[in-house]
């Protein structure tokens, strides 16, 4: 005789999707300051600058600190770097988030479209103005 048990779905998920922006500062135990410092480059030595700006608003903070987990789904880069736009009027601070990747040229503008659109849509209450670039390794 045969019985009839029902069923069980189980969804297994595997440990590397897990991951989450909160758990991995849990981790290494840093501060949001040390995340920026040990992800991102900053061509205008101007750090503390740039850190208080960003921390002024929430939603940029968040932006800063998931956009490494964000980069690694979505392109392959090798560096991060972060600084005031400096093609705008001193007085409007615009920050200007360049990522540096090994893609072709064709890719990187569409990865660059992407991103931008994925944070846009994830991250909607900003106050801050900001540009993302996706440039070339060299």
């Amino acid at each position: 005789m045969h019985r009839n048990y029902p069923q069980r779905l189980e969804m297994q998920i595997p440990q590397e999707n897990t991951y989450t922006r909160l758990e991995n500062m849990q981790k290494e135990n840093i501060s949001p300051k040390e995340f920026l410092k040990n992800h991102f480059k900053f061509p205008s030595n101007n750090f503390d600058e740039l850190n208080e700006f960003i921390i002024s608003d929430k939603e940029m903070e968040k932006i800063i600190l998931n956009l490494p987990e964000i980069l690694s789904k979505e392109l392959p880069y090798r560096k991060l770097s972060i600084d005031f736009m400096k093609e705008t009027d001193p007085n409007e601070k615009i920050l200007e988030i360049i990522i540096y990747s090994d893609l072709e040229s064709d890719q990187l503008l569409q990865k660059e479209d992407l991103l931008c659109d994925m944070l846009i849509d994830k991250y909607p209450k900003t106050t801050i103005e900001y540009i993302i670039l996706v440039e070339y390794y060299e």
